[in-house]
């Protein structure tokens, strides 16, 4: 995370940071790691963390106690999108739109200058698939990325760590991973592309690296 972070020039003096947690492996790792870095990093920052409720009965509290207990600034935001996606034959896309919303709209009002999310070099590869396979182009998540009015950056400081490390860290360390209340994942292209990728890595160890790796320099 540090290397990544450095890398990509992520963090500026005095930043503070708000980690978007929706209670699995990544975004409790990404919180976790950025509360660590927040106490030895060179560059003073503030980190914090935040939940958006979808509404769909999920037990956050576990993520309570663990924020507590590592002195992480913690708050669920509640909200309807459940409701708003019941029903839709493919939710995911408008799903992650309205739960993005809802974490920017939290990050700006609260005068956070930085939105810490924990996609990994796992999930830069697939997206990168997805876009070739289903889009027709080369395109994949970036590092960070700028609002057009300037008052909020996203980053990604997971983005060169890959998933084994990730489920190693969650069994190490006792992570209290949520399970996902939504319980469409395994019906999303996304996961058709987790195949691909997966059997690909059966004759072609390190599949996800090389094209996360690759999508980065280009």
């Amino acid at each position: 995370m540090r290397k990544c972070i450095e890398k990509y020039d992520m963090i500026k003096d005095n930043d503070k940071v708000l980690c978007a947690v929706s209670g699995g492996k990544d975004s409790l790792t990404l919180a976790y790691g950025m509360k660590l870095l927040s106490s030895f990093l060179p560059v003073p920052f503030t980190v914090s963390a935040v939940t958006v409720d979808m509404g769909l009965d999920a037990d956050f509290s576990p993520v309570a106690d663990f924020m507590k207990s590592k002195n992480i600034p913690y708050e669920i935001i509640k909200t309807d999108i459940g409701k708003a996606i019941d029903g839709l034959e493919k939710p995911c896309s408008l799903c992650a739109r309205l739960r993005r919303a809802a974490l920017c709209n939290y990050a700006k009002e609260n005068g956070f200058d930085k939105l810490a999310l924990g996609h990994t070099e796992d999930d830069t590869a697939e997206t990168a698939l997805m876009n070739l396979l289903y889009g027709g182009r080369l395109y994949t998540l970036e590092p960070t990325t700028e609002y057009e009015d300037k008052s909020l950056t996203l980053i990604r400081p997971l983005m060169t760590t890959n998933e084994r490390l990730i489920r190693s860290l969650t069994s190490e360390l006792s992570l209290p991973v949520i399970k996902n209340p939504c319980g469409r994942e395994s019906d999303s292209a996304r996961d058709e592309i987790r195949k691909i990728i997966k059997e690909t890595d059966k004759i072609c160890r390190g599949t996800a690296h090389r094209v996360a790796s690759a999508m980065l320099k280009s």
